[in-house]
């Protein structure tokens, strides 16, 4: 009688880890990693970022960014209530937005996004995301939200470890398919593999990511792309490395001989560091540029 109890106590639990299995990811992550290995903290400017946060739970942050001689500034405030969340950015163009976004208010697995920037009101989106309603399916809408709106539908399914996808942009004015892309995404501890086939057939992506270690904290990537029309191939390669819980060091190269190198260093949670550099290895009369971003939360 024990026995039989515990069986079924076992099918149970099993039988709930394994509804609650992640289904696949969305269109837009796939080749996310790499890209993050290869583009995520690299920069050429001088940026200072401080962030504070209230005691009500609202989050200030103010950004300086200085380009070669051109300087902006932009202020930022962050307030989340349970699973709503508003976000108002101003910067010194007079540009004005703000997102507001509700998580599992309306439908579970639903997450709403809406956003409207001043004065550029044309880039204002309404966003929707429905994941793991069907087990095996993510589906992602964006609507503009002005008078000639474009629609993107994008939906994936498979598993968390492959899953297949589509994307179309869809223009209202003119009744026709701006944009379609088609892609493949695999998925394991040890890798992460896609390829996307874009802009309408003519552009292939194909990026790997290879982890070392059960830890992941060494990582290898390659991003090859070709354009079919031109009969043209692009090639980035580099890799990442976690050297303790404050230090992490990128490196990549591109086909087109230029190196760029980034140090990320967190003293503690409310001091990080970055420094990145450049240099042309083709030719190497070029002077190195180097960006510096610091991060303070007071």
């Amino acid at each position: 009688m024990g026995n039989s109890h515990r069986r079924k106590k076992k099918r149970k639990k099993s039988s709930k880890a394994h509804q609650q299995e992640p289904g696949p990811r969305f269109f837009s992550d796939f080749g996310k990693i790499a890209h993050d290995v290869l583009s995520k903290g690299y920069s050429q400017d001088k940026r200072l970022t401080i962030s504070s946060r209230s005691i009500n739970g609202m989050i200030l942050t103010s950004t300086a960014t200085k380009h070669g001689r051109r300087s902006t500034a932009q202020t930022a405030a962050s307030y989340k209530y349970g699973n709503a969340a508003i976000d108002v950015n101003f910067d010194t163009k007079s540009s004005f937005s703000t997102t507001l976004s509700l998580g599992r208010q309306l439908l579970p697995s639903t997450h709403i996004q809406a956003s409207l920037k001043l004065p550029d009101y044309n880039s204002s989106k309404l966003n929707l995301k429905f994941q793991h309603i069907l087990r095996y399916a993510a589906v992602y809408v964006s609507v503009g939200l002005n008078q000639s709106p474009v629609v993107t539908l994008s939906a994936t399914t498979g598993t968390r470890s492959i899953a297949f996808g589509l994307e179309a942009k869809y223009k209202a004015v003119s009744h026709s398919f701006t944009q379609w892309d088609a892609g493949i995404s695999v998925t394991y501890p040890s890798f992460d593999a896609s390829i996307i086939l874009a802009d309408r057939g003519d552009l292939l992506r194909l990026a790997y990511v290879h982890h070392f270690g059960r830890s992941r904290k060494i990582s290898a990537v390659a991003e090859v792309t070709r354009r079919l029309s031109k009969n043209k191939n692009t090639l980035a390669v580099g890799g990442s490395c976690i050297l303790d819980h404050q230090t992490t060091v990128k490196a990549k190269l591109n086909h087109c001989g230029n190196l760029h190198a980034l140090l990320c260093y967190k003293m503690n949670p409310n001091f990080c560091l970055n420094i990145s550099t450049e240099l042309d290895i083709k030719d190497r009369n070029k002077i190195p540029k180097i960006g510096l971003a610091v991060a303070l939360t007071l």
